[in-house]
């Protein structure tokens, strides 16, 4: 073997007996922790876009996730996932529905939280669309939401627990050629409210989650649906729906639902929940909701016997504000109640942002192998506690005592989420530990050369929660490689 082999080895072998040290202090095994303690959410739609986000974000931080799929591979996919178990379900199946809940009241965990993810759209003039594809939206969107909390009802209401509907800015702003999806989001806002009215002597907390434009496959999935069914422009009064689309299918031209999942994190962990979470990309999007909010409050005001004036709009807008919990008064900034380094080895993020916001040192070194909460994020995956600390400022250059950086780290454990994040916040890849080597110099070790020192990784991480997927890792490290040339 190379002396450059040889070095990685020695490098990859430093970090691990690092990490297992700085492990060692306050903390406890993660296989000490059984799932069923973990607070359960069913989430449905899991298999892509927001849902998928939501079942990762949740399950890295401290929830067990039942994930709603019907395909046997996005099944199996989802069960691969660390705190997660796929359900077969179909929201406008009821027998899928019953079965779901007959298996998860066997498994003895209950139900914490419901998210009413599943969801489809189509497109068409109101004048023009059928009958089917108005009752194909409503099956999924209205009544899916309507079933699925029916049959949990009984289980979230043990536990006192939470359910979080998703809609869409859709449902508050609507135009042309998606009346059918906007109507189906509006009965969503409707539906949630009520929910929450009733529930509320439950000790249940009902909220909605307003999403602007993420990427998802929900546009991709609405054109193959359109296609199968044979749709053709002739004869109508309008151009080919398909000719409207812009962009790829898949809406990778938007950013993913990151924000989306972590506001649904927030309202399952949060003290004082709030009742909508309208979570947007840009401003221009949150500007164009809000002002319809406001356009149609003019609407019901203009030209009748009970019309205010401007004044008296200003009080009532002024009373509504001040009987609103103001966000930034919510009780999430209280004490932490473990440690910044725990948390990031824990995946806890409620916990870092409270270390965050009481204005923690986010670059301290633990005293015995000189980590930062961001090198053990890196280590780990807990890929929204590395990118919290990103954007926090924490030093994405700082090294360890054997050198070593988070961006080292992450990219010998391929987490490649985290290794763009550190590279977009300027990352230096240059950086060498103390052994000589760099991050790209890590991975482009052949694997077979390094899958015993893997394996060791593995044995010695696996009880402090680290898992190594030896198919993603192959796969992953000649990516990572690239992004690092």
């Amino acid at each position: 073997m190379s002396l450059y082999v040889s070095a990685a080895l020695r490098t990859i072998r430093r970090i691990v007996a690092v990490f297992v040290m700085t492990i060692s202090i306050s903390v406890s095994p993660l296989s000490a922790r059984e799932t069923d303690e973990l607070r359960a959410v069913l989430v449905t739609g899991a298999t892509s876009g927001i849902g998928l986000k939501i079942t990762e974000v949740l399950s890295d931080n401290g929830f067990f996730v039942y994930a709603g799929a019907r395909k046997a591979e996005d099944m199996a996919r989802l069960n691969a996932m660390a705190n997660v178990k796929s359900i077969r379900l179909d929201v406008t199946v009821q027998s899928d529905i019953d079965a779901a809940v007959a298996l998860i009241e066997a498994e003895g965990r209950g139900l914490y939280g419901l998210i009413n993810n599943a969801g489809v759209s189509v497109l068409g003039p109101l004048i023009e669309i059928s009958e089917a594809d108005m009752e194909f939206v409503f099956d999924v969107n209205v009544f899916g939401p309507y079933r699925v909390t029916k049959a949990f009802a009984n289980l979230i209401i043990d536990s006192q627990g939470r359910i979080l509907n998703v809609s869409s800015i859709a449902g508050i702003v609507s135009g042309p050629f998606s009346g059918v999806y906007s109507m189906s989001k509006h009965g969503v806002e409707a539906y949630t409210d009520s929910l929450a009215a009733e529930l509320v002597r439950f000790n249940v907390a009902v909220a909605a989650v307003e999403p602007g434009n993420y990427k998802s496959r929900i546009v991709a999935s609405m054109i193959d649906r359109m296609k199968r069914s044979g749709y053709l422009a002739e004869g109508s009064r309008y151009r080919s729906m398909l000719g409207l689309l812009s962009g790829p299918v898949d809406r990778s031209q938007h950013k993913e639902p990151d924000e989306v999942a972590l506001a649904a994190l927030d309202f399952l962990s949060s003290d004082s929940p709030k009742r909508r979470y309208m979570v947007v990309p840009n401003k221009r999007e949150a500007e164009i909701t809000i002002r319809q909010v406001l356009r149609e409050l003019t609407q019901l005001n203009d030209g009748h016997a009970f019309s205010y004036d401007r004044n008296e709009l200003i009080r009532m807008l002024d009373e509504t504000l001040a009987e609103a919990t103001p966000s930034g008064s919510r009780p999430s900034q209280s004490r932490p109640s473990i440690g910044l380094h725990e948390a990031a080895l824990t995946g806890n993020l409620q916990a870092v942002r409270q270390h965050i916001e009481a204005g923690a040192d986010l670059n301290a070194k633990d005293p015995a192998g000189g980590s930062t909460p961001l090198i053990i994020a890196a280590t780990f995956g807990r890929t929204e506690v590395a990118r919290a600390l990103i954007a926090a400022g924490a030093d994405v250059n700082q090294q360890n005592n054997d050198g070593s950086t988070a961006l080292l780290t992450a990219a010998l454990f391929c987490h490649s989420e985290i290794v763009e994040a550190l590279l977009a916040a300027g990352a230096d890849k240059r950086i060498r530990s103390n052994t000589g080597s760099n991050a790209l110099e890590v991975v482009s070790v052949p694997f077979d050369d390094i899958k015993a020192t893997y394996d060791y990784i593995g044995a010695a991480l696996k009880p402090y929660g680290l898992v190594l997927d030896y198919e993603r890792i192959r796969k992953t490290r000649p990516k990572i490689a690239e992004m690092l040339r």
